[in-house]
């Protein structure tokens, strides 16, 4: 969808003044693209009950998805990871820690990643089991933990905007991560300032990196144009205005 001016060969009539801002045509037109890319979101998002998925996830999209993946700058530090149990602390890392994470969140947390799809939209996870089948590379696991962060909307994001779903991906599990590191001793003399990492889910004495992190994922989930309350939306940012300040 959408044009580029700068392809235009056509030469002003003679003596005629041309003024043409070339950005501000690609900007709105960069915009316009972005506003599909939205109403098709809601329109997933407001599919009735009982709907059928119907769209197309297949050995071949994974495929284009995985490599569309695997251009992102920062690939390589996306680490498969794992879980593991430190004496009495479930610590998570990677993909397969953050897959497991998420898991917790479902109605069914002993359910598998498919069978909670097909809960929210049936076919889903049934086409996404049968497009997945054979050797679990790194690329496919991205792609399936990737549905499991967007849920019904994972096709649009792995399509539109691939390089955004691995940001997404790093910034989750570094903030697992960071969670998991043993916390400096709290200062009991600033109780605001524990109740603000708190309020982001880090703990005492996390990076600044890390509280935009946070931050930035909080409000995403709990803006009130995502269906957040406004209070939580607000104790949120103003727990970030107070940490970095």
């Amino acid at each position: 969808m959408g044009f580029d001016p700068r392809s235009w060969a056509r030469a002003p009539a003679r003596g005629a003044h041309v003024t043409a801002n070339i950005d501000a045509l690609l900007a709105e037109n960069e915009a316009l693209r972005r506003e599909v890319f939205l109403l098709r979101q809601q329109l997933l998002r407001q599919q009735a009950p009982g709907s059928v998925f119907r769209g197309e996830v297949s050995v071949e999209r994974v495929e284009a998805w995985g490599q569309a993946l695997a251009r992102h700058p920062r690939w390589r530090e996306l680490r498969v990871g794992a879980s593991a149990r430190v004496g009495e602390t479930l610590v998570f890392s990677g993909l397969r820690g953050l897959l497991e994470h998420l898991s917790r969140q479902w109605s069914d947390p002993r359910a598998q990643l498919e069978e909670e799809l097909d809960r929210r939209l049936p076919g889903l996870g049934s086409a996404l089991r049968q497009a997945l089948r054979g050797p679990q590379t790194k690329a496919r696991l991205a792609v399936r933990v990737a549905f499991a962060v967007y849920g019904v909307r994972a096709t649009e994001w792995l399509s539109e905007s691939p390089l955004r779903v691995v940001d997404e991906l790093l910034e989750r599990i570094a903030a697992l991560e960071q969670a998991a590191r043993p916390a400096p001793a709290e200062d009991s003399t600033d109780p605001e300032r524990a109740a603000a990492f708190a309020a982001l889910g880090l703990r005492w004495g996390a990076s600044s990196e890390a509280i935009k992190r946070a931050h930035r994922r909080l409000v995403k989930t709990h803006h009130p144009d995502q269906g957040g309350a406004v209070d939580d939306f607000r104790r949120i940012h103003a727990a970030y205005q107070l940490l970095m300040a």
